[in-house]
């Protein structure tokens, strides 16, 4: 084959432009530090890049945001539940005085006022915490606080609240009609006036000042008690004549025995409305505690204060409101899991809600403290006023019907003194296994926590270990690139160089 200038000219051409092809890559190699520019440089690096990229933007997503959102929602939470442990142990060294001295009057209203700002800054200050403006306590309604901003009358509520056999405890409550009573002698106080004892059953609801009504738009009842046993269920009720609905002004109110004596009835059940308690008959208890029964009570309430707590956050229940006329049923609030996506396919509950870690009995116990104080200071008020009608009067047979009177009233004063010291002691059992629940709840969140730490811990491995890899995929050793760069350059200036010598020659110069 006749091989011509032209020829050697066109491949001269080429073997150039590759060689200063091969300059440019080793160029851009050196200056980028890449091994490619484009897909098209080589498709497999190029894929293994795209799929690099892709998982550590995934894992930089976890570890940047997911996980460490989750642990700041977690820490806030933990901080906020040990407070309240911490306000709780407070709390029961004021229960523990309580239950152990006879407190004056203002010392006891002292001590009562103590405990209460206690239990507001379990609440206000801890419960209803948020984090960014999400709530921590409220499951779903991360929107809307745990307690009343202020004061409501216009929503009505029929909330069904779930007890144990353990729920119910024994009271004792002291009936008394003991008082002056002008121109009795002696023998009348001494044979009419005298301070007795009763012990009841108690079940006390999650809120007091209840309503002896059902709420406006006519659906459910005042009051509905369901004992549920493994035979089936019982239920009473005011509309079956086994419930009486009354309050706690009524003198037979906490003995249901003397309260049918006295009224002709057949009640089973004592529903002390705005006390917000439920007084068993013997045959109710009994039926309780043989088959271990789980309690349903349906009650309503229509009228909260500042403070209070929505009953949507802790029960299943109905809401009726006055002003738009609406009415929403909202469901039972357990298991309202907030969960974060930690990692591939994985995800953490970072929430705990309200009703698993602060028991509404923190408010109950108070008030039913408060009525114990409000019972001696009345009966000391009388005995204060007797001893000052002894103190008025020369008639020594008004001193002496007097002085039965003041004996009466002191019996009756140790006998309500004993009271709040039990009501004290109730508030200190109260304490102690809300403080259980609290710690379970703190130890539940823990374990999760260092799970997520684990995790966070992993991720950053991953992370670190997908960095390197897209490295080795897309960079080149600066030791490789300097060779590469050097022999590429040589390459074209050879090629070069050859051009030169081939193309400065022709058969002219042989003529």
């Amino acid at each position: 084959m006749r091989v011509t200038n032209s020829m050697i000219s066109n491949r001269a051409q080429v073997h150039i432009a590759n060689a200063k092809n091969k300059l440019l890559t080793a160029e851009e190699q050196y200056t980028t530090g890449k091994k490619i520019q484009r897909p098209s440089d080589d498709p497999t690096v190029a894929s293994r890049s795209l799929k690099f990229r892709t998982t550590y933007s995934i894992l930089t997503q976890y570890v940047e945001k997911n996980v460490k959102d989750a642990m700041e929602w977690m820490d806030k939470t933990e901080s906020a539940m040990k407070a309240a442990a911490g306000l709780l142990t407070d709390m029961k060294e004021s229960f523990s005085y309580g239950t152990n001295s006879y407190p004056e009057s203002e010392e006891r209203s002292a001590l009562l006022a103590k405990l209460r700002q206690f239990s507001n800054a379990i609440f206000e200050d801890n419960a209803d915490s948020d984090f960014i403006g999400r709530r921590l306590f409220t499951g779903y309604r991360t929107d809307t606080s745990l307690l009343f901003p202020t004061a409501s009358d216009t929503l009505e509520y029929q909330i069904k609240e779930k007890f144990s056999s353990s729920n119910i405890d024994t009271i004792r409550n002291v009936e008394s009609n003991i008082g002056y009573v002008e121109g009795n002698t002696a023998q009348e106080y001494a044979e009419e006036q005298e301070a007795k004892v009763n012990t009841c059953y108690r079940m006390q609801l999650s809120y007091d000042n209840c309503s002896n009504s059902a709420i406006k738009n006519g659906d459910g009842t005042v009051f509905n008690l369901k004992v549920i046993t493994e035979n089936g269920t019982l239920t009473y009720s005011p509309d079956d004549d086994t419930v009486g609905v009354v309050s706690m002004n009524d003198p037979y109110a906490y003995d249901i025995d003397k309260y049918n004596e006295e009224n002709g009835t057949d009640y089973k059940v004592l529903y002390v409305y705005d006390a917000g308690e439920v007084i068993l008959s013997d045959e109710v208890y009994s039926d309780i505690q043989q088959y271990n029964a789980d309690i349903t009570i349906e009650y309503t309430k229509k009228s909260f204060e500042k403070g209070d707590i929505r009953p949507e956050m802790y029960f299943e229940c109905t809401r009726y409101d006055n002003i738009s006329k609406k009415k929403i049923e909202f469901a039972d609030p357990s298991g309202q899991k907030i969960n974060y996506e930690i990692n591939f396919s994985q995800t953490i509950t970072t929430n705990t809600q309200a009703k698993d870690a602060f028991s509404t009995q923190i408010y109950r116990s108070l008030d039913y403290i408060a009525r114990a104080i409000d019972a001696v200071t009345d009966v000391e008020n009388r005995m204060a006023d007797v001893e000052k009608k002894i103190s008025n009067t020369t008639d020594e047979d008004e001193i002496a019907a007097l002085n039965i009177l003041l004996d009466s009233l002191k019996k009756e004063q140790e006998l309500r003194v004993s009271v709040m010291n039990e009501a004290f002691g109730k508030g200190l059992t109260m304490v102690e296994n809300t403080q259980e629940t609290l710690n379970v709840a703190v130890a539940d969140l823990g374990a999760k926590y260092n799970r997520l730490q684990m995790t966070y811990d992993r991720l950053l491995d991953e992370r670190t270990s997908t960095e390197e890899k897209l490295s080795d995929n897309e960079e080149m050793d600066i030791s490789d690139l300097i060779i590469y760069l050097t022999q590429a350059d040589n390459l074209y200036n050879a090629a070069l160089s050859a051009t030169a010598r081939i193309l400065g020659n022709s058969l002219l110069n042989y003529i």
